[in-house]
């Protein structure tokens, strides 16, 4: 069926004088199109790359995603196992209504460790809660830095930008959940520093359009809503709801995605991953880990053996910048 063409009645008689007021019609008809502003401004909307032209064809490009997920989010929770977890109505509701794994490992007791790695790919000696065990070693945040990816991260119960003391007045904000601040080229860099922020200024960026939120963005709530100081329940209630902030979001809905881990299992599970299989020790337990992300059907089950490293290997591989530590093993799965 063809649409738009307009098929002239044959004529039996023509005078003499009909080809030159033919031409003169169509003449008119082609200026008159060549100066419709509306269908220039109409098809300028259109977002490419490259479009080329010839007098019988139009070529059009789109552009490709700058990155597979232009946004994401990573919420590190406290201390809960798998098991305990997933008996958690709020955190099983969380993980039937999006994507979870089944074998995710924790780096290593206490928590502190687990937050460093999750940022440099090794716990860098660091084997205790330790305040001011600073380190001048390589970090997620510096590599996106310097590769032009923004980046900010939010704690809850912090008293503003750059707050380098390890507690909090309120008892709220513990340092030991700040990785970034034992990083001694983030704690010296003022720039760098300011980008750590109270958790209260993120809410006016995801209400608003996905160009104003930092494309990597991490958060860790306070001691209570971690779970650290209060009920699994209580975490789960803070976290649903955060989760839901965060979806409803233009940063998430335009391709981002939303790791929530924990960062460490129970005390008594030392179990983790050597190599391709999981080891009874030397690990910082089994734990859950929910993916969420527009494209991932409900409820489905990520059963690659992964931990710590596979979360920031994911992140340094979906910014593109370099592998840091453990993550670079080539054996080592990430997740989606």
């Amino acid at each position: 069926m063809f649409m738009g063409v307009s098929t002239p009645h044959p004529r039996s008689h023509r005078s003499a004088g009909a080809v030159p007021l033919v031409g003169l019609v169509v003449a008119v008809l082609v200026l008159a199109g060549c100066g419709n502003s509306n269908v220039a401004s109409s098809t300028s909307t259109t977002p490419t790359t490259h479009t080329s032209s010839t007098s019988s064809s139009t070529t059009t490009t789109t552009a490709a995603p700058r990155y597979t997920h232009p946004h994401v989010f990573v919420i590190v929770m406290e201390n809960l196992g798998y098991s305990a977890a997933m008996a958690t109505p709020a955190d099983a509701a969380l993980a039937s209504r999006y994507a979870s794994t089944t074998d995710y490992y924790a780096t290593s007791h206490p928590s502190l460790p687990n937050y460093i790695s999750l940022l440099a790919g090794s716990t860098l000696g660091i084997s205790s809660d330790c305040v001011s065990c600073f380190v001048n070693a390589p970090n997620l945040p510096t590599e996106l830095s310097a590769a032009g990816v923004s980046w900010a991260a939010y704690m809850e119960g912090i008293p503003g930008p750059c707050y380098l003391s390890p507690y909090a007045p309120s008892g709220l904000y513990a340092g030991k959940h700040d990785p970034f601040v034992y990083f001694d080229n983030i704690r010296s860099n003022p720039a760098l520093c300011n980008q750590i922020q109270p958790l209260p200024g993120l809410s006016p960026l995801l209400s608003g359009p996905a160009s104003g939120v930092p494309d990597f963005v991490w958060i860790t709530p306070n001691i209570c809503h971690d779970g650290h100081n209060c009920s699994p329940e209580a975490a789960g209630q803070w976290l649903t709801g955060m989760v839901a902030q965060i979806t409803a979001s233009a940063a998430w809905r335009s391709g981002g995605a939303l790791y929530v881990t924990w960062d460490e299992g129970n005390g008594g599970d030392y179990s983790g991953l050597s190599g391709s299989s999981v080891s009874s020790s030397g690990g910082g337990g089994h734990v859950l880990t929910l993916v969420i992300e527009p494209g991932l059907a409900p409820g489905t089950h990520i059963t690659s053996l992964l931990d710590h490293y596979s979360l920031l290997k994911t992140i340094e591989q979906n910014f593109h910048v370099g592998l840091l530590g453990a993550s670079a093993s080539p054996g080592l799965a990430t997740l989606p």
